[in-house]
């Protein structure tokens, strides 16, 4: 869950500070600077609109579910970012138990799957050439 563990705020002032901060001052074209600039401003403009797409963190949280179920843990029915966070700090702490006991097979295989289909989900598109097939 990389994506999502993310705090979207923050992301977005990162990104700003370290244009503003760092890029601008080494970029020496005027076209160019303009080009940042705007850029920037775009940024600002998406402050306060910055949120996940529904389609995909609710594909996330299903996928989460499957995992969950694998492991004996029930669901909440919500697909909201809270409550996907909450599953995976549940399943986190379900797999530490489970790998202290000895793992099911059944378990090694969830999870397995859950993390093939979860970086392909959330690794960004212009890397997903380079993965392994």
């Amino acid at each position: 869950m990389t994506v999502y563990a993310l705090d979207l705020d923050a992301v977005h002032a990162t990104i700003r500070d370290t244009l503003v901060t760092r890029v601008l001052p080494g970029v020496e074209s005027d076209n160019a600077r303009a080009e940042l600039m705007a850029v920037v401003e775009m940024l600002d403009s998406l402050e306060g609109r910055l949120a996940w797409e529904r389609t995909s963190l609710a594909a996330t949280v299903d996928r989460t579910r499957t995992l969950g179920a694998a492991l004996g843990q029930d669901s909440d029915d919500s697909d909201d970012l809270q409550t996907l966070r909450t599953s995976r700090r549940s399943i986190g702490e379900a797999l530490s138990a489970a790998y202290a006991d000895g793992v099911d097979p059944t378990v090694i295989e969830a999870v397995a799957r859950f993390t093939a289909d979860d970086i392909v989900a959330e690794i960004s598109p212009a890397l997903r050439p380079g993965l392994p097939g």
